[in-house]
């Protein structure tokens, strides 16, 4: 047994290397205070974007979808590698602090690493080293060989070269254990990295082993630096990125954010929509720096799989990638767009880079938000792409017919308000209320468009107030006073039209009074619910008479006693914008 020099301890070129860990340290560093700079003044570009509401939810979800990674099991194989290797990253976090912090001879954790927690941990450590290390081999075969179609249009290259540096880490580390483990003699700790690259080194030379042990420490210090300092420069800033931004998503689904946070009158907008980079907000610039590149929001999207031109992984690294390129980390940008003399793109980014037929064909289904493992949010960004679009009228010329037709009659087939209840002067023996100005009603059924003029959804709503009389439920509707909801026209892109379908809609719900809203259509329930202002109780049809039948049946005594009336299960009347809650 022999007496080892730390390799930090060592003179090189008459300087104790110290001095050397040191210099690695503070240069390493100050490189990525700068990197981490220049990322942060694109995202300071970005507009407003409120992302601090319901702390305690955001920790929560925090826990479940960014350490316990829910999300990333479905896609089975690729999705334990992904958290064999994240869980490595936190389990040898603590142990590139402890290397580090010997090379600069600030050994602050080594107190704690005599105690019985030393032995523990090193076990644990080097467990998770053959862990991680078996894992990235395994990324590798797996892109090497099954070359999934996700993963076209990536960064591959990217990808290998970061699952070497991990691996490297990894062998480094057990080869600088290794040849410990054979210079001291050491047999006490159960040690399995360290103990197959002793195994690997058996036979060697005292002196062979001693550079060994050096170099690896070296070579393990340096990489570990260059590692940090490569992240923000691709698509690996998701190893920093993904937990603030999963703490930072967008709680509730379905809703569209407002032309722009914080203005309620978008007629004191300049312009409206997204047309350059900056007028992403703060938090959709992070979702680029986010992207994993995993391509399971492009696998998922309906458009992409019945071959439209949109693919959501790739809408992001285009933009992502304009914009490193508006601000590139080495180099300046001017005001308009330059890099030195060179242009920053020579195509706009609206129409250009990001093509007129990719952002329309977006369903805003929400696929790829739904499958995403670090939550980059897609809807909101293409809304505000199509936004601009709609503005400055480069929209699909067929839009123009159906939007005349919501500004002029409120609905999308252009049809006269008094034909909304055609459909109710054909039904026999069923009557339907007409709510006028200060009527009140138990149930508001909200017809919308496509229940008042479509045959097949007049259908449907025909048979909904015959359900409704047979139960004993005091409804109506609102008729010639209704107009569409809004969901398509939102979702469009065109704002303004939006807006003014809303107001004249809130106007008319003011009018009467009710307890809740039922509709016909889905998306009517989503814009009721999600776009719309005041706290509205609504619900789809069949989640309403699903809970009518059952506390109808709750309430019905086992010995077949007439159940309670209809009216009971409903509360006490309220006006339209303080709804109650339903039991």
């Amino acid at each position: 047994m022999m007496t080892l020099t730390h390799p930090a301890a060592v003179t090189y070129l008459g300087l104790p290397g110290y001095v050397f860990a040191w210099l690695i340290f503070v240069s390493a560093l100050s490189m990525f205070s700068y990197i981490i700079y220049r990322r942060y003044l694109l995202i300071r570009f970005g507009k407003p974007d409120p992302r601090f509401s319901d702390i305690g939810k955001r920790v929560l979800d925090l826990i479940v979808y960014g350490f316990i990674q829910k999300r990333q099991p479905r896609y089975l194989w690729a999705g334990l590698i992904h958290i064999m290797i994240f869980w490595g990253f936190v389990v040898l976090g603590l142990r590139s602090i402890d290397l580090v912090s010997q090379g600069l001879s600030l050994p602050f954790l080594r107190p704690l690493m005599q105690t019985g927690f030393g032995p523990f941990y090193d076990t644990f450590k080097d467990i998770f080293e053959l862990v991680v290390l078996g894992a990235c081999l395994w990324a590798i075969l797996r892109r090497a060989l099954v070359k999934h179609e996700r993963y076209e249009g990536s960064h591959a290259f990217e990808a290998y070269f970061v699952l070497f540096l991990i691996s490297f880490l990894m062998i480094t580390d057990m080869f600088y254990e290794g040849s410990m483990l054979l210079l001291n003699k050491s047999q006490e700790t159960f040690l399995p990295a360290s103990r197959l690259a002793a195994l690997v080194l058996s036979g060697s030379s005292p002196r062979f082993l001693t550079g060994t042990h050096m170099w690896s420490y070296w070579l393990h210090l340096i990489t570990f630096f260059f590692f940090l300092n490569f992240l923000p420069l691709g698509k690996h800033f998701h190893i920093i990125t993904a937990l603030p931004n999963v703490f930072l998503r967008k709680l509730e689904k379905g809703g569209i954010k407002p032309a722009q946070w914080g203005v309620e009158d978008i007629d004191e907008l300049e312009t409206l929509g997204v047309e350059k980079f900056e007028d992403f907000t703060w938090k959709h610039i992070l979702d680029f720096y986010t992207c994993t590149e995993c391509g399971r929001c492009s696998d998922n999207c309906p458009a992409n799989i019945t071959g439209r031109p949109l693919s959501p992984k790739m809408l992001t690294l285009k933009l992502r990638d304009h914009g490193y390129h508006k601000v590139p980390v080495f180099g300046s940008m001017d005001k308009e767009g330059t890099k030195g003399d060179e242009k920053a793109e020579s195509l706009p980014m609206i129409g250009g880079l990001i093509s007129r037929d990719e952002i329309w064909s977006c369903t805003t289904c929400g696929a790829c938000e739904e499958e995403c493992p670090v939550f980059i949010e897609y809807i909101d960004k293409i809304i505000d792409m199509r936004r601009h679009l709609i503005e400055t009228s480069q929209n699909p010329k067929t839009f123009n017919q159906v939007l005349m037709h919501f500004e002029k009659t409120g609905n999308p087939f252009g049809k006269p308000a008094t034909k909304r209840t055609d459909w109710v002067k054909e039904l026999e023996d069923t009557d339907v209320r007409v709510l006028k100005k200060g009527d009140e009603v138990d149930v508001l059924y909200f017809v919308d468009s496509y229940g008042s003029y479509d045959p097949a959804a007049q259908a449907i709503a025909a048979a909904i107030v015959k359900g409704l009389n047979s139960a004993g439920i005091d409804f109506g509707i609102l008729g010639p006073r209704e107009k569409d909801s809004g969901h398509q026209v939102r979702r469009m892109g065109e704002e303004g039209l939006f807006q003014l379908l809303v107001e004249e809609n809130m106007e008319t719900l003011s009018s009467v009074r009710f307890k809740r809203i039922i509709t016909t259509d889905p998306h009517a329930l989503n814009t009721l619910k999600k776009d719309y202002p005041g706290d509205f109780e609504v619900f789809h049809y069949t989640q309403f008479f699903q809970s009518l039948i059952e506390t109808l049946i709750v309430a019905s005594s086992p010995s077949g006693s007439t159940p309670v009336t209809t009216a009971a299960w409903l509360k006490p009347k309220c006006s339209a914008n303080i709804m109650p809650t339903m039991p």
